[in-house]
């Protein structure tokens, strides 16, 4: 318990006001709402975060392959599951039933990264290792490519 502690009081003071945000975020779109479409065209951004987060570990090629893989197959999970999600959509507005998924994508990018950087810190014999990099890249791309696909889905749903 104590090395948890550690770890936790260790982080960048700036960790945690970003966890609430994005908990709040998260849980905001558990919830119907009538959005603005700029913030979900932008959330792809966070992709620029997975490739940080990827580059951090100085990888192989096939690394990067595979998260390319990854980030195609998780835009496509994201444009169809976000076929359920959009239900009207009106000038620069879009009405989406609440889910849970979003929240659980977030989380995921956010502790992916700070379990990176744990890892690196605490373990760099694991952090190093090419069974951690296929794992993280994999995720990392799951996570940014399903903002991609919501974000299409919500670009070519009819107005």
């Amino acid at each position: 318990m104590p090395q948890l502690f550690s770890i936790l009081s260790g982080a960048p003071l700036w960790v945690w006001p970003l966890l609430v945000f994005l908990i709040y975020f998260g849980l905001k779109a558990t919830l119907t709402r009538t959005v603005p479409t700029w913030p979900l065209f932008v959330l792809p951004l966070l992709g620029v975060l997975s490739v940080n987060a990827v580059n951090g570990l100085s990888p192989a090629a096939s690394i990067w392959v595979l998260f390319g893989l990854a980030y195609i197959v998780g835009a496509g999970l994201g444009f169809q599951f976000q076929r359920s999600i959009v239900s009207e959509k009106s000038g620069a507005s879009v009405t989406l039933a609440g889910e849970w998924i979003t929240l659980l994508v977030i989380m995921v990018v956010f502790w992916m990264n700070f379990f990176g950087g744990v890892v690196r810190v605490v373990a760099p014999d694991v952090f190093a290792a090419t069974a951690f990099h296929q794992i993280f890249a994999a995720i990392a791309g799951l996570a940014a490519g399903s903002f991609l696909g919501r974000a299409a889905r919500v670009f070519i749903t009819e107005r």
